[in-house]
């Protein structure tokens, strides 16, 4: 309940023309009072909550599962300590404080892990320490070295083009040819909030004030609107990876924009198959499923409300398709009876045809004893798996 509060609050905060983005933007608090339902339910999603403010209350329920020290090759190890407003994760070389770092940040919805970032100055910094919830513990952040703590991870504006709705951000030039990034914290619109996906709204937001007797939606993109390729291309946005170069800043991508327009052209040739995090959209591609039919993201996902733990939903969505697959009724009617006589529930489309598998780019460790934690994630790669 508590978390539900915090994110509302955060929901309704932005008040209308009054949006980082520019005067075209509303802000999502605009939305509610003809849209309640969708943004009651939007605060529940993993995309509103794939970045936020540090909730202390929130924070404290995860910090219940730390044991006390998370040790590194050299013995050094760090604590989460609290004093009177604020959290952090502090590191000690030989039992003396070294360095620490507040929790200021969380980036992901912490459905399956979440990170943490450190403001210094107009600076923010990845914190050593990673939550994840799959196996309810605190592991070295991904990438992170297991010798030692490490609080140098510059966290830039490119991680947040996926992690948030909005970041300004300013180039510094520091020596003769480094150049960084200052990040204006107050600018930061945490999530993916409603015009992330829609487009700016305020002359739509205008229009439906001034002609409350008109119910269809002027000026505001419907997803439905747009070409398949469109519609995908707003989901891949972030849902496509993050290694290619972009050529301008993605949170300037609308929907109806085409994406390839974003990115520099990449003429490497892909060896191996599209890692499960992040190439969601390319796996899906590369799916029967996908090239038989006109299946977009949304026609499995609900972008506007929580998903997790709700395999009953996806399992509805392929039976759409799949009603009259003899298959598809042998394994029901194998459940069926499995449930029946030993109260189990037994296989499933999705566990069977996309399986959760280890991503080969984020790769985490349990410091001093150097033992790799598998991160898995769900392929959305449709197929037939031995």
């Amino acid at each position: 309940m508590a978390l539900t509060i915090f994110f509302s609050r955060c929901l309704h905060s932005n008040s209308l023309n009054n949006d980082p983005r520019g005067e075209q933007y509303a802000g999502a608090g605009a939305c509610v009072s003809c849209h309640q339902h969708v943004s009651s339910s939007h605060v529940h999603s993993n995309h509103y909550k794939t970045s936020s403010v540090i909730d202390n209350s929130c924070l404290k329920k995860l910090i219940a599962s730390f044991k006390d020290r998370f040790y590194f090759a050299d013995s050094s190890y760090i604590r989460i300590e609290e004093n009177e407003y604020s959290l952090f994760q502090v590191y000690f070389v030989n039992g003396i404080e070294d360095i620490s770092g507040r929790f200021d940040i969380a980036f992901g919805s912490a459905e399956k892990a979440q990170t943490y970032g450190s403001w210094k100055e107009n600076k923010l910094y990845q914190l050593p320490l990673t939550y994840f919830t799959s196996m309810n513990t605190w592991a070295n952040s991904p990438g992170f070295t297991a010798r030692h703590a490490y609080f140098g991870r510059v966290i830039e504006s490119r991680c947040f083009e996926c992690h948030s709705s909005y970041v300004d951000k300013e180039f510094v030039q520091s020596g003769t040819l480094a150049v960084s990034e200052n990040l204006d914290k107050n600018s930061i619109i945490y999530g993916i909030d409603c015009e992330r996906c829609h487009g700016p709204a305020l002359q739509h937001v205008k229009f439906q004030q001034e002609n409350p007797s008109i119910k269809t939606g002027k000026y505001i993109v419907s997803i439905k609107s747009l070409s398949r390729r469109q519609q995908l291309d707003v989901c891949a946005v972030c849902h496509s990876g993050n290694d290619q170069e972009t050529q301008k800043s993605l949170f300037s991508f609308t929907p109806g924009d085409t994406l390839s327009h974003f990115y520099f052209p990449d003429f490497g040739s892909v060896i191996g198959e599209p890692d499960v995090h992040g190439k969601q959209l390319q796996l899906l591609e590369s799916s029967t499923c996908f090239k038989m039919t006109d299946m977009t993201c949304t026609s499995c996902h609900n972008s506007h409300g929580s998903e997790e733990n709700n395999t009953a939903a996806f399992i509805s969505k392929c039976m759409d398709c799949h009603q009259h697959s003899v298959h598809a009724a042998g394994v029901i009617k194998e459940n069926e009876q499995k449930k029946r006589d030993f109260n189990l529930v037994s296989m499933n489309c999705i566990d069977c045809h996309m399986p959760l598998q280890t991503s080969k780019t984020i790769q985490s460790n349990n410091g001093a004893g150097f033992k790799n934690i598998p991160y898995l994630i769900r392929t959305h790669k449709i197929a037939i798996y031995k």
